[in-house]
């Protein structure tokens, strides 16, 4: 049993590539600017302040996973790794979108915040359960890392 192989992105659907995810990111870092700005308190300095923490704070998860796979003994590409923990930001842009909208139009924006938190935060702990499943063989070698 091996993990899953898969052919360049073009190839391949479902080959995990960082479009998705750096877009995402870059909307959330947006989304972020613009919650400042509704509070008053945007500077330009919010952007490569929020960009920052989202990075090292991906680049930790990343380590944490990774860090579990070698105690596992399993090989996992390091940029899979990236691409696969980088969809976070599409439920936080979500998230951010919807307290923004409904927040304005209809004065529900913490209750939707959460409701959407909720929703997303499960979706995105299904994806990884199940991606991370087909990345672990059912058996693994006992003579030491790889």
């Amino acid at each position: 049993d091996t993990p899953a192989q898969y052919d360049l992105p073009y190839l391949d659907e479902n080959a995990p590539d960082l479009y998705v995810p750096v877009m995402s990111l870059i909307t959330y870092v947006l989304l972020c600017a613009v919650c400042y700005g509704k509070a008053g308190q945007f500077n330009p300095e919010v952007l490569p302040d929020v960009t920052t923490k989202c990075f090292m704070t991906q680049v930790l998860e990343v380590l944490a996973i990774r860090f579990g796979f070698y105690t596992m003994q399993v090989p996992v590409p390091f940029l899979d790794l990236f691409a696969y923990t980088g969809y976070k930001y599409l439920g936080l842009a979500l998230n951010m979108l919807v307290a923004l909208v409904l927040g304005t139009v209809f004065a529900l924006g913490t209750r939707a915040y959460y409701v959407t938190l909720f929703w997303t935060a499960s979706a995105m702990a299904f994806f990884m359960l199940k991606t991370m499943a087909h990345n672990i063989p059912s058996r693994t070698a006992a003579t030491g890392p790889k």
